[in-house]
């Protein structure tokens, strides 16, 4: 009984350091996504920008997993700035649930990103499609017009990656010199060339708008369920050439204590085991979000 007490009063401080943790956290997500949209609005007024290229040539696809708060989220600020977008959103949730001002496909539970991704692919009809991740947020500096401009002058380029910052300390990843697996494929074009004013890059991002026709030819593999993004680019290297636009930007509000979410975004053991095998390299416990 005498070390019961002590160990209880240890679980319990550690648990509200937890719950204080997260409510600063969100406290503080909020707070910058509530600023960024009064400058949105300032903005908005001041520049009165056209949205009929981006409205009209693409589709975003959004997989989406047990996070609805944030898929509404994300597609209200799609709303704010590309009203007209089209947008297909693919749920394998415990509890999916129609997206309102978007196109919802569900899936069966947890069948993972790969699938997710692929199946939205096939309901593109579009010339372009982007592919988002559930926690983005437009704002008024995801500027895709010029990046559609670039691919409709420049047909060599397959994609075109953009920023992503990440709240709350608006910190960006340096994606110009980012590792690939170990691949024997040559590049299509040297890394760094510059095409259409914008440097080709191995890996971007997962905020890129590709030509639809062209990124069928590499697809998501369906055996990864949650580490997909350096598997995707490795296999896409010597079939697709891609390049950066650092004016084109998204925030990015991760729920880092969302331990439901997390517990299930973290069972990457198997996708790691897969990619070790495939690529006879020591994979190791990548970050998930790779």
């Amino acid at each position: 009984m005498g070390l019961k007490t002590p160990i209880r009063k240890w679980i319990a401080a550690g648990r509200f350091r937890a719950a204080v943790a997260k409510l600063l956290y969100d406290m503080t997500i909020a707070l910058e996504l509530a600023i960024e949209r009064i400058l949105d609005s300032v903005h908005t007024i001041r520049e009165s920008p056209c949205r009929i290229t981006a409205d009209y040539h693409l589709t975003a696809i959004v997989k989406t997993f047990e996070r609805p708060r944030l898929l509404r989220r994300l597609l209200a600020s799609i709303r704010r700035t590309y009203p007209n977008l089209k947008v297909i959103v693919v749920d394998d949730s415990s509890d999916p649930t129609k997206s309102s001002g978007a196109e919802t496909i569900f899936m069966p539970y947890d069948s993972g990103v790969s699938v997710g991704r692929n199946e939205a692919l096939r309901h593109v009809t579009t010339k372009y499609v982007m592919v988002l991740d559930d926690d983005f947020v437009f704002y008024r500096h995801t500027d895709l017009e010029a990046s559609l401009a670039v691919m409709e002058n420049h047909p060599e380029i397959d994609i075109v990656g953009g920023e992503v910052i990440d709240l709350p300390l608006f910190e960006t990843g340096d994606y110009s010199r980012e590792a690939l697996f170990p691949t024997d494929a040559e590049a299509t074009m040297p890394r760094g060339t510059s095409l259409g004013g914008l440097p080709v890059y191995d890996k971007t991002p997962n905020f890129f708008i590709a030509r639809t026709d062209r990124i069928r030819l590499v697809g998501w593999d369906p055996e990864l369920r949650r580490v997909d993004h350096a598997d995707f680019f490795t296999r896409a290297k010597g079939v697709l050439t891609t390049v950066f636009n650092q004016n084109m930007k998204c925030l990015h509000a991760r729920t880092p204590f969302d331990s439901a979410y997390m517990r299930k975004r973290e069972e990457v053991e198997r996708d790691l085991e897969i990619l070790r095998d495939r690529y006879s390299c020591a994979a190791g416990r990548q970050n998930v979000s790779d």
